[in-house]
Parts: structure tokens; C-alpha cells; sequence
């Protein structure tokens, strides 16, 4: 699990900074949820086009 948390940390953006290392899990955590929230948008959008194709 660990190995995959570190995967999903890098590719949701680098990290070089060595002032950032101490919160490198908050900031992934915060992307994380700026993606979801993204994600979930899209997925509502698609839903109500469909909805709206089948009425």
C-alpha cells in the first residue's frame, strides 16, 4: 500500500522541493480531493446529458 500511495503522490504532481517534504501527504490529499470533486462533476454533467437525451 505503501509503494502505491507514493505512486499516486508522484503522478498527481512532483515533488522537488525539500521545504515541501514534511507535507507532501497533505498536499496529495488535498489534490486528491480537487479530483474527485473534478471527477464528479464530469460524471453528473454526463449523467444529465444522457437523462436529458432519453426524456
Amino acid at each position: 500500500m505503501k509503494r502505491f500511495w507514493t505512486i499516486w503522490k508522484y503522478s498527481l504532481g512532483s515533488f522537488n522541493d525539500e521545504d515541501t517534504k514534511p507535507v507532501e501527504d497533505q498536499i496529495t490529499i488535498i489534490r486528491t480531493l480537487i479530483l474527485g470533486a473534478n471527477l464528479m462533476c464530469a460524471i453528473l454533467i454526463m449523467t444529465n446529458i444522457i437523462l436529458g437525451w432519453t426524456q
